[in-house]
């Protein structure tokens, strides 16, 4: 399980002003949102039963999945970091989507939770796991 908190706009968003190509970026978009309906049985039982609140659950396919993994290895968050503003307020301002609410600044915070992100598709791909996502 992975919470991304709120940083799945924020990594999109920084994606989008840092030039991330195309490939990548929607690597990172399926990685946060899905990209299918699940099959919906198992989610209604214990002890994967989810409330009926927030979207739809999407899923990645265990292809998509290991898919997913192998573009998230190749982004480079480091560099897209460095294309930011030196300065925090105004990285903050260019990403908007709230990062000028983060505590610590926006570049600790879009790293840690990029980091977990790759790490958890890295795990899943790696056991050969399909992925349900679904907001609460």
């Amino acid at each position: 399980m992975l919470d991304p908190d709120w940083a799945p706009a924020l990594l999109e968003r920084l994606g989008e002003v840092t030039g991330l190509d195309e490939v990548r970026l929607d690597a990172l978009r399926q990685a946060t949102h899905g990209d299918t309906m699940p099959e919906r049985g198992f989610l209604n039982a214990h002890p994967h039963a989810i409330g009926p609140f927030g979207p739809a659950p999407q899923a990645l396919s265990i292809a998509r999945v290991a898919h997913v993994s192998e573009l998230l290895d190749g982004i480079d968050m480091h560099a897209l970091l460095r294309a930011l503003p030196t300065d925090d307020r105004e990285a903050a301002y260019l990403i908007g989507q709230g990062a000028d609410r983060v505590i610590g600044g926006p570049r600790g915070y879009l790293l840690k939770h990029f980091n977990a992100l790759r790490d958890f598709y890295q795990r899943a791909a790696k056991h050969r796991m399909l992925v349900v996502l679904w907001w609460d």
